[in-house]
């Protein structure tokens, strides 16, 4: 016999059990787990905003005071939070008509916290714009007018709350009482009369 030939070993490795498929699933996964991160850590940020804004007008936090210098800019800010508060206020003496009808004392309090809101809103407003400081040098027409309805506004919401509630506690009453008796005048009335003799 010949001499014996040593044949190489060959060793055969597993099949690859990653495939395409695979790959794409764990990227998609990837993928969708970050958006819901991104997507809670939002919400959560737009809930905190929300609370610390909340918490800010309750408290009557003061942001962004207007400069000493009052440029045009500012004046015109200023402007349309004048307007605003200046609607809210009409709004809110518009709402008293639910005690106009009947004296009723829960009504009255909502309607008195109502009033507090706005007060506060409006005081903020004074505040920001600088409008019970010392007035610009030079004079600027537009915000001396405005500081003016600023001032009227308090005197108007001052004046009708008194009134109001001086109607509530003086006057409703006084007013139901007449209406009882209009209505036991019409009842009177609508009575039919007795018959009268008749005359030969």
């Amino acid at each position: 016999m010949g001499p014996y030939r040593i044949l190489p070993v060959v060793t055969l490795s597993p099949p690859s059990t990653h495939s395409p498929n695979q790959e794409f699933r764990r990227y998609r996964k990837l993928v969708a787990w970050t958006a819901v991160v991104v997507v809670a850590l939002g919400c959560v940020y737009a809930l905190i905003s929300v609370v610390v804004a909340l918490q800010r007008q309750r408290n009557g936090v003061v942001e962004d005071r207007i400069s000493a210098q009052l440029t045009d800019r500012e004046t015109r800010g200023c402007f349309d939070e004048l307007r605003d508060v200046s609607v809210a206020l009409e709004k809110h003496l518009e709402n008293a008509y639910h005690l106009l009808g009947g004296y009723d004392s829960e009504e009255a309090r909502r309607w008195s916290d109502e009033g507090e809101i706005w007060r506060k809103r409006w005081r903020v407003f004074g505040q920001r714009c600088r409008l019970e400081d010392p007035r610009p040098t030079p004079p600027h027409k537009d915000f001396e007018a405005m500081a003016a309805a600023y001032q009227e506004l308090s005197s108007i919401q001052t004046t009708y709350s008194r009134e109001l509630l001086r109607f509530g506690s003086e006057l409703a009453p006084r007013l139901d009482r007449i209406n009882k008796r209009v209505d036991q005048i019409g009842e009177h009335l609508a009575e039919p009369s007795p018959p009268t003799g008749e005359t030969k």
